[in-house]
């Protein structure tokens, strides 16, 4: 594996969770935008392994990984209340709802024959069962989609600032290389 042995390996550690972060956060805005585009109701078919794309693909940067581990703090501490209110039910949610399934968030529900869980449908001729999740809000996408531009834009930032002050003067290799 090729290196450039005077850049300290803390430091490169530290541009790669930047950059791996920021390929997580534009995953997010990107299927964001998908969501954006082709869902129109919660009802939805493509509505639930969307969200849970989001929140995974947003949340990965926030959450222990190997063998690096997350990102500083500083990254989930944003300036406008609102989006920081965002950022924490978005890792909340990752924790509860969709990389593990905390009972109070999920529920399953024995229908008998003759029954239903929703008033005006048709009752069920067979015992059946439904399992209950909790969904976004319609309303929160566009939200999302700021605030993976907020973060992304200051790791944009903070990626190619780093970038150039390690790299930038240094006689490097010709051919690529891997960073840590």
């Amino acid at each position: 594996m090729t290196t450039i042995p005077d850049i300290p390996e803390e430091e490169r550690i530290k541009l790669y969770k930047i950059a791996i972060a920021h390929n997580d956060i534009t995953e997010a805005l990107f299927t964001t935008r998908l969501f954006l585009r082709t869902v129109k109701s919660i009802k939805d078919w493509s509505f639930q392994p969307l969200q849970d794309a989001i929140v995974i693909a947003y949340a990965r940067p926030f959450t222990r990984n190997k063998p690096y581990g997350s990102l500083d703090k500083k990254w989930g501490e944003i300036d406008d209340s609102g989006l920081q209110r965002l950022h924490e039910l978005i890792l909340q949610t990752r924790h509860t709802l969709i990389a593990h399934s905390d009972k109070k968030y999920r529920n399953v529900q024995i229908i008998p024959p003759g029954t239903s869980t929703i008033p005006g449908i048709p009752t069920n001729k067979e015992i059946a069962l439904t399992v209950s999740t909790k969904k976004i809000s319609m309303d929160m996408f566009p939200r999302i989609e700021r605030l993976c531009l907020y973060v992304g834009g200051r790791l944009d930032k903070e990626m190619f600032d780093l970038l150039d002050k390690l790299y930038g003067n240094k006689k490097l290799p010709t051919k690529p290389f891997d960073l840590v």
